[in-house]
């Protein structure tokens, strides 16, 4: 099991000290890269504020009344706000309205004005057993009105009640939010951190640092992607889609001028089918770029960041490249991705995809 709190020690510690000495921000705005556990760690933070008998270093004791409520998500005291999209259960907060859109239709990613709203009895009413906790992730997910109409709370709370806002993009906040926050940078964990992090994990990952490295430090989702590779029991769903989805990609991608458009448009369409999100093609989109990174740094004379095991395949491609494409290649990547959450057709803006790809390979043309 991940210990987030030991990943992020320098934020435990610099909350835990304002906790005890009683000037914590009413709001806390934790902001940092995805995937480095910032989630994790608001959660042991609320858990902490909730706890009735807190630990020495401030974490949650796990077996007081408090912590057993938490646990089991049922504490009067503690209220989340997340989009639609991100969660089964609705609503977060206490009065907001119910979804009635059918449940084929695909979900919110924002968060709604009503959700907050909903709110302001929660904030009001006194608490049941001291601190009231909110938790809002994540929160670049308000849209300009939503944020607005929770200024008023974050102004003026009543005391005893904390926010705390994950934020994985934090210049996307309104400046207006952002001032009243008290903000709690989190960094990527050292690669000795992270490995040793991953050492304990059981049953032990096969590929850990493969996936550390793909992931670009993120450790929670290099863990889900291991797991997934690993076919192990935890494994999301969209984790094992991700790993398929990529193993088709470096299945293909390698083979430069060689590759099949068509074969790889097919098989990744299956795999995306069904998805409601749209994120495991924007997933797609995302796994495309480090590639192209990787092609760039390689042609540039450096070392691939992503995909160091891939070194003699993207070596004799960087050697095959058309300058020319491959600096416009980006740019389309950047514009199919903004386009990848409404496709009119997948397999054919896949097509589409693949064959600009192959098209890099191509001599004095600019595709």
């Amino acid at each position: 099991m991940i210990n987030w709190i030991a990943l992020h020690s320098d934020a435990w510690t610099q909350i835990q000290s304002a906790k005890a000495s009683d000037r914590l921000a009413h709001a806390l705005l934790l902001t940092g890269a995805s995937g480095i556990g910032k989630l994790a760690f608001a959660e042991a933070v609320a858990a902490s504020l909730l706890c009735d008998q807190p630990e020495a270093d401030g974490q949650a004791c796990g077996t007081c009344t408090a912590c057993t409520w938490h646990a089991s998500g049922n504490h009067p005291d503690f209220r989340r706000l997340r989009p639609e999209a991100y969660s089964e259960e609705q609503p977060e907060a206490e009065d907001a309205k119910p979804a009635t859109a059918k449940a084929d239709k695909k979900k919110s990613e924002q968060i709604r004005i009503d959700q907050v709203r909903g709110l302001e009895s929660f904030i009001q009413v006194g608490s049941h057993r001291g601190r009231r906790v909110i938790l809002i992730e994540p929160a670049e997910a308000m849209n300009e009105a939503t944020a607005n109409a929770l200024l008023k709370s974050l102004e003026e709370p009543p005391a005893g009640v904390h926010f705390l806002l994950v934020s994985h993009a934090a210049e996307r906040l309104l400046p207006t939010v952002r001032s009243r926050t008290r903000a709690v940078p989190m960094a990527v964990p050292a690669a000795s951190t992270a490995r040793q992090q991953l050492a304990d994990v059981q049953p032990p990952l096969r590929q850990g640092d493969l996936w550390l490295n793909r992931c670009a430090g993120a450790l929670r989702f290099a863990v889900g992607l291991a797991q997934a590779a690993d076919k192990h029991p935890n494994a999301t769903d969209e984790a094992m889609a991700e790993v398929a989805i990529l193993e088709a990609l470096l299945a293909q991608l390698p083979l430069g001028e060689r590759m099949d458009p068509l074969a790889l448009a097919k098989t990744c369409e299956a795999l995306i089918k069904g998805d409601q999100s749209g994120m495991r093609l924007a997933l797609l989109i995302d796994w495309m770029q480090r590639w192209t990174l990787d092609l760039h740094l390689v042609r540039l004379g450096a070392t691939p960041r992503v995909f160091p095991e891939q070194l003699n395949a993207l070596q004799r491609l960087a050697a095959q490249l058309n300058d020319d494409a491959l600096q416009s290649f980006p740019d389309f990547l950047l514009e199919s991705r903004r386009l990848s959450s409404h496709p009119l057709n997948i397999k054919l803006f896949l097509e589409s995809i693949f064959s600009r790809t192959m098209a890099l390979y191509e001599p004095g043309l600019t595709p």
